[in-house]
């Protein structure tokens, strides 16, 4: 499996598997998913196996910090490590630095109650670990988990603030939950 920076040619098969993995409610307008690629503020790495698209993850790199924006694996191929391995070479990529991301809270009434709990189960197998800190926003309930060292609920709405900007920050209506 080769993973390197996404190529102008892939972004159809981004986009079909972007709109695939993410519930609408959790997915930015694609071309604001582009336009932060282009303009620098985000990074788009591709994992391709035998020249078929596998999966991808964007990052937008803060200060110390990473923010895993969006991981996703092709539906026809998920649990066969590919996104192990995505993780694995965003590391390699930003030695040192915490990775931040959000996923969505493992609810027992969600109807994709399943889904989320593996989708947590699978960062934590990576090293991922609970950040103590939970979002309500656009998107509903979410948490937050790092690796490589902790964030602050501060520190954690800094990121978010850069890589959504202000006026989509202010849109999204993040802001830290209570703890139930």
């Amino acid at each position: 499996m080769e993973i390197g920076n996404a190529e102008k040619n892939q972004w159809i098969q981004i986009r079909e598997i972007y709109l695939e993995a993410f519930p609408k409610v959790e997915r930015k307008p694609f071309f604001t998913v582009k336009h932060g690629v282009a303009r620098g503020k985000a990074q788009l790495l591709v994992a391709v196996e035998r020249d078929v698209l596998a999966g991808f993850v964007m990052v937008i790199p803060y200060r110390d910090m990473v923010m895993v924006d969006y991981l996703a694996v092709s539906g026809q191929i998920r649990s066969q490590g590919t996104g192990s391995k995505i993780l694995k070479e965003v590391c390699r990529r930003f030695p040192g630095k915490r990775l931040v991301l959000l996923i969505e809270k493992p609810d027992v009434a969600a109807p994709n109650r399943d889904q989320r709990i593996a989708r947590r189960n699978f960062y934590l197998k990576n090293g991922f670990t609970p950040a103590s800190i939970a979002i309500d926003g656009y998107s509903g309930e979410m948490e937050v988990l790092s690796y490589g060292g902790q964030v602050s609920p501060q520190e954690y709405l800094d990121l978010q603030r850069y890589a959504l900007g202000g006026i989509m920050f202010r849109l999204s209506k993040i802001r830290l939950a209570t703890k139930k």
